[in-house]
């Protein structure tokens, strides 16, 4: 089977976004953050592939959020 990339970038942003809620609902600090900057940065990406950028545009902010409190 061959699936477009999308499809690939789609279910590891998921596993990606489902990894930081149980991290963060069980105060796992601060593997919670690095999580969600993984998964922002897997949305973001997925946002230029689907040309949506209220998708794109959401997830940089929520990196840039990400990184501030990793410093």
């Amino acid at each position: 089977m061959n699936k477009p990339l999308d499809f690939y970038v789609k279910w590891l942003a998921t596993f990606a976004s489902l990894t930081l809620v149980y991290l963060t609902s069980h105060d796992i600090i601060p593997y919670n953050k690095y999580a969600g900057l993984v998964a922002a940065n897997l949305w973001m990406w997925l946002g230029v592939l689907w040309r949506e950028p209220s998708i794109w545009i959401t997830n940089a902010i929520f990196a840039i959020i990400y990184i501030s409190g990793l410093l």
